[in-house]
């Protein structure tokens, strides 16, 4: 139930293991969506080509293949810049729409010859419900909008990010969002119209384009600088959020390309895990001080590399003193100091993480003169071939980041530790998961234009009362002294919803009976649902595991020859709901 990126994987590994697990025997399997299996609702083809990917294209795959260390066998097939052959935005994007067709092909690519036994259904609707029928386990009926139920021995509920149902807006307010960038809400809002916009991630960027170039704006290049052509059809985006700074861009392709995925050196599975398995150990004292030092290790490696001359030591001495100290010694950091001299080479995790932490401004000019300078700043940083100190900091997030999620779900790590992990790593998503050089330039541009005026860090957003009865919206940062107003809300980000009130109609059922919860210790409403084991079997209230249900959320992306986890996991999930685990 649910057959975007994550179901379709997981329907493949399905086919993949019926041949070896069922020898035959009869399978019948059904696959519920409304949307087109593969793409979903987020990566549906008839989107605007506006819309890109920020993955790049030559790095995405959805084939398992021989570096996958799971049960199953391997699929070998192409990546997403392979089957489509280009041209690509920005020199290795895909358009999301050309994603979607990928993802359509390789649903369609992988069911289009069943293994002997196996019969495929899909059914273009809603699952709303399921059912026990059996009583304490086996038979379940899964309830369809519109058509006939299901009677099913095993469901695996591939839901996508939840989402909170919104909620209504106050009189006077147009408030559109949370979720990804809807073209047809955009629309709506009126050419010079002032839009309060909380969130500057990728949502803001998607927003931003459909509304400028969108709207028949032009970007043109001048003495290597972009420079923004309004259309005059454009509102007036006034833009906040935690940490006050769009993302910064991906490491530009180059930059990328000269590092490339490694597992980690320090933080590896095997030293996060003993670490872990010590009496009183916790993610915070004895795990992230593993990611800290892998992060550094790396950072440091690429500036011996790419600049011998601002460094005094040879690599081989620095590394091997680095990594003969535990991580976190004090010795670790009196180290740095006296092999890198200049400051400004240092890593700096508390800067990269909050740019404007601590400051204040006069004005909303002085506040967007310093953005704009960061924004350039940014742009330098991830685009100079002689720096990459950056680039390896954001391929090291992404393997331990990988280890971390691997102790997850494998059920190694207490809920209150899930929840430090993922407050630990939010930063790593602000690092890593910008948009394309090419979109944070045009971003830059809008900002110049005035198109876009940003608020300052921790922007708080209101609806109050206006003078006439109806509601306005205001935005105010602490660290400047003006408060901006606007009717129109955009909520340009994903926010993440509680079970019980989720988007999805079968969520909230199988959560208002208890069937399904959140971890409570990790947080009610941050939707962090309470699943056991490799195979994500759900956790009832009543500390019930269900072990023939699976509730698999959403994931990256996985890149070709990795070994990633979306693939090992969805291997353990298919197994489990053929009868192998």
């Amino acid at each position: 139930m649910g057959c975007g990126p994550r179901g379709a994987s997981v329907v493949e590994r399905i086919l993949a293991n019926a041949p070896e697990v069922l020898a035959g025997a009869r399978l019948d399997l059904h696959v519920v969506d409304p949307y087109p299996p593969g793409a979903g609702r987020t990566w549906h083809t008839d989107q605007p080509r506006l819309l890109w990917m920020n993955s790049a294209a030559a790095e995405v795959t959805m084939f398992p293949d021989a570096s996958v260390t799971c049960a199953g066998p391997a699929r070998p097939g192409p990546t997403t810049g392979e089957w489509l052959g280009g041209p690509f935005h920005d020199g290795a994007y895909a358009a999301r729409a050309d994603q979607g067709r990928y993802l359509r092909w390789f649903f369609d690519e992988v069911t289009g010859r069943l293994p002997y036994g196996v019969r495929l259904f899909v059914h273009r609707t809603r699952a709303l419900d399921v059912v026990r029928t059996g009583g304490s386990g086996g038979a379940q009926r899964v309830v369809l909008e519109g058509a006939a139920p299901l009677e099913v021995d095993h469901v695996v509920i591939a839901p996508g990010h939840l989402g909170a149902r919104p909620a209504p807006a106050p009189a006077g307010v147009t408030r559109i969002g949370p979720g990804p960038a809807d073209p047809e809400r955009l629309d709506a809002i009126p050419p010079g119209a002032a839009v309060v916009t909380r969130g500057l991630g990728l949502v803001f960027v998607d927003c931003a384009i459909l509304l400028t170039q969108g709207r028949g704006g032009r970007f043109l290049r001048e003495d290597g600088r972009l420079r923004y052509v309004p259309s005059g059809r454009e509102p007036r985006l006034v833009a906040g959020s935690r940490r006050g700074v769009p993302l910064p861009p991906r490491p530009a392709p180059r930059a990328a390309a000269d590092e490339p995925y490694e597992p980690p050196r320090i933080a590896t599975l095997a030293a996060c895990r003993e670490r872990l398995a010590r009496p009183g150990a916790s993610f915070r004292a004895d795990v992230w001080p593993l990611v800290v030092a892998e992060l550094t290790w790396r950072w440091y490696r690429a500036l011996w590399s790419r600049r011998p001359g601002r460094v005094t030591l040879r690599w081989e001495e620095f590394d091997e003193r680095f990594r003969s100290l535990p991580p976190g010694d004090p010795r670790q950091t009196q180290l740095i100091r006296s092999a890198v001299p200049d400051p400004a080479d240092r890593l700096d995790l508390a800067r990269l993480e909050a740019p404007l932490a601590g400051r204040r401004w006069s004005g909303p000019d002085a506040l967007q003169r310093d953005v704009l300078a960061h924004m350039r700043q940014a742009l330098r940083r991830r685009t100079d071939p002689a720096g990459g100190a950056e680039a390896a900091v954001v391929s090291a997030l992404a393997a331990t980041g990988a280890v971390v999620e691997e102790l997850w779900r494998s059920g190694e790590m207490a809920a209150p530790d899930v929840a430090e992990a993922l407050e630990r790593f939010s930063f790593g998503a602000f690092l890593s998961s910008g948009p394309p050089v090419l979109r944070a330039e045009q971003l830059l541009a809008l900002a110049e234009a005035g198109v876009v005026t940003f608020t300052g860090p921790g922007t708080r957003v209101e609806t109050v009362p206006g003078d006439d009865g109806r509601h306005v919206v205001r935005a105010h940062s602490p660290a400047v002294p003006v408060v901006h107003e606007a009717a129109v809300l955009l909520e340009a980000r994903m926010e993440p919803g509680g079970a019980k009130d989720a988007g999805n109609p079968l969520i909230r059922a199988l959560a208002g009976r208890g069937e399904l919860t959140e971890d409570q210790e990790a947080g009610a409403g941050a939707g962090l649902l309470r699943l056991h084991g490799p195979a994500l079997h759900p956790v009832g209230a009543d500390g019930r595991v269900h072990r023939d249900r699976t509730v698999a959320g959403p994931a990256q992306f996985p890149r070709a020859g990795t070994d990633a986890a979306f693939f090992r996991q969805n291997d353990a999930v298919a197994r489990c709901a053929l009868g192998a685990l």
